[in-house]
């Protein structure tokens, strides 16, 4: 697939109108009592608003990991710090740097793990590769925290994308003009990322070799006087 299609590709994924509606007034027709108070807000537009805030990515975070073979393998290894107690470090590690890939200059990403089970409840939430993280508190859960910073980015005019497989989340959030991102969707998208680089990578490198820089006229006067320097002399 080209990057042009690939970028057809994304925008249909990702682009204007990939929120759902959850319950719209036509559900329960029109004119009904009920039409008013289910009828979905308008989302706010994609991309950075009048006060040059980007749009949010939300990530939920375990759910992520044990939702995809990609991070749920690195669940339990301990290969970077055998010693380490933290099963999950490898998996969280993984899904940071791909959402920083995914995100670059388009979203401001946060990740939400719950804090429960972890090696520490209370675990300092300290940006990593430009990605916020946020541990959920003691006594709330990651989805509370998810479905908080979707709202309030909702409500502030902001517009916000999720990425989970949660059901709940789902009908909690895209019903308030939230887009959907699954995890199925977000690892496809970042083994295309991976697969663009791989492809960079493995581009020939253009040799700046000195015939390269010459004109074809310079060439060929640099060629007879070579040639002019190897026959012997009378």
């Amino acid at each position: 697939m080209t990057k042009k299609n690939r970028a057809k590709s994304k925008a249909k994924r990702f682009g204007e109108g990939s929120a759902r509606t959850i319950v719209d007034a036509s559900t329960y027709g029109a004119g009904n009592a009920f039409a008013f108070a289910f009828s979905t807000p308008a989302a706010p537009p994609r991309g950075s608003n009048a006060r040059g805030q980007r749009e949010l990515l939300v990530v939920d975070g375990y759910n992520i990991i044990h939702a995809t073979p990609r991070y749920e393998r690195l669940i339990f290894d301990r290969s970077d710090d055998p010693y380490s107690s933290d099963v999950y470090d490898r998996a969280r590690t993984a899904l940071i740097a791909d959402v920083a890939a995914f995100a670059q200059n388009r979203y401001e990403a946060v990740i939400v793990f719950d804090g429960a089970g972890n090696v520490s409840a209370d675990r300092p939430n300290l940006p990593q590769a430009g990605v916020r993280i946020e541990f959920s508190p003691t006594g709330i859960s990651a989805d509370t925290v998810v479905q908080r910073l979707c709202t309030d980015a909702r409500e502030s005019g902001r517009a916000c994308t999720v990425v989970t497989s949660d059901g709940t989340i789902q009908a909690t959030v895209m019903g308030k003009g939230v887009t959907r991102i699954s995890a199925r969707m977000l690892v496809d998208e970042i083994r295309q990322i991976d697969a663009d680089v791989a492809e960079a990578e493995e581009a020939p490198q253009v040799k700046m070799t000195l015939g390269s820089r010459l004109s074809p006229e310079s060439l060929a006067k640099l060629q007879r006087l070579r040639g002019e320097a190897g026959r012997p002399s009378a």
